[in-house]
């Protein structure tokens, strides 16, 4: 389908707080360097006893609930996210086992920080009229993806899962996706058993600041200004933007760019920092829920990553 109508939202942050200050204690860094430069106070991680499908299957529950819906009412299940813990299965697959999910498809999306925006597009071609609703997730478990001797990384990430369940529906009045070459390795976790000279090197978050920020902050404001002039009006008319949490700078920079009060930006870096294909489907969780959203509202978001990639899309409430 081209549309679709957001039945529900639902997300999931773990027990375990990572604070600046806790930082402090392990790295040569302070709470006014980190939150100068990304507006991070703090991040969620999870316990050893927690995997990726655990988080997705707590967010899902919640927006089943909220929705009303029965876990067999699912017709498919898409997860976005780059941090399963095993080869086979895909995360979807075990949320789909978690559920009790007899007869649904399900599959993973990889696609770094536009996981889910990247999951949506899959999930809105596979949505069938009069169909049965689709789960959406962005789930990441990214610190177990941390080097902790690497000051400008290890602080910028956390875990979490959000999600959406989606039916047939014309809110939806734009959306695109888009990748580019990573020439520049910008963006990388190396693989699980990617050998070297001296041996299997961990499975780090590898990135480059600088042009992680230039691409970010262009990417967004073109994707953003593309998806505004495709339907025929102004940024302006936006009642919400939502951009992928990655550094509050980059907020601020395409609001500027954009010429929108920064008010109008949903911001919730300073409490979860970077989750990846997480942000997007947490922070849409966290305005629903706290009441931010109105019917009719217009809600802008973009999210850009590694890749790398991107997704866009204008949603009316």
């Amino acid at each position: 389908m081209d549309s679709f109508r957001i039945l529900s939202t639902g997300s999931y942050l773990p027990e375990g707080v990572m604070t600046n200050e806790d930082f402090e204690k392990i790295i040569d860094t302070s709470d006014e360097w980190i939150t100068t430069r990304t507006g991070i106070k703090r991040r969620h991680y999870v316990d050893e006893g927690m995997w990726n499908k655990d988080m997705c299957v707590r967010a899902a529950r919640s927006a089943l609930d909220a929705a009303g819906l029965e876990p067999g009412d699912l017709g498919g299940i898409v997860v976005g996210t780059v941090t399963n813990e095993m080869g086979v299965p895909s995360v979807a697959s075990q949320v789909q086992r978690e559920l009790g999910i007899r007869d649904a498809f399900a599959f993973d999306v990889n696609a770094a920080c536009s996981g889910f925006m990247y999951a949506l597009g899959a999930a809105k071609g596979l949505l069938e009229e009069d169909g049965a609703p689709i789960l959406v997730c962005g789930s990441e478990t990214l610190s177990r993806f941390m080097n902790m001797e690497d000051r400008a990384s290890c602080v910028l990430f956390g875990d979490g899962a959000g999600c959406a369940i989606i039916a047939p529906g014309d809110n939806l009045k734009y959306f695109s996706l888009r990748a580019v070459p990573d020439d520049n390795h910008t963006i990388e976790i190396n693989g699980m058993n990617t050998h070297t000279e001296d041996g299997v090197a961990p499975s780090y978050v590898s990135l480059k600041g600088k042009e992680v920020y230039v691409y970010s902050t262009r990417e967004a404001e073109r994707a953003l200004r593309e998806a505004f002039e495709a339907v025929g009006r102004p940024v302006t008319d936006a009642d919400w933007f939502l951009l992928h949490q990655a550094n509050a700078r980059i907020i601020r920079t395409a609001a500027e760019r954009l010429g929108v009060p920064l008010d109008k930006f949903f911001i919730n870096i300073d409490e979860v920092a970077n989750t990846s294909a997480a942000s997007v489907p947490i922070a849409l969780d966290m305005m629903n829920r706290q009441g931010l959203l109105k019917k009719g509202d217009l809600l802008a978001i973009a999210a850009f990553g590694g890749g790398l990639t991107s997704g866009a899309a204008l949603y009316e409430w």
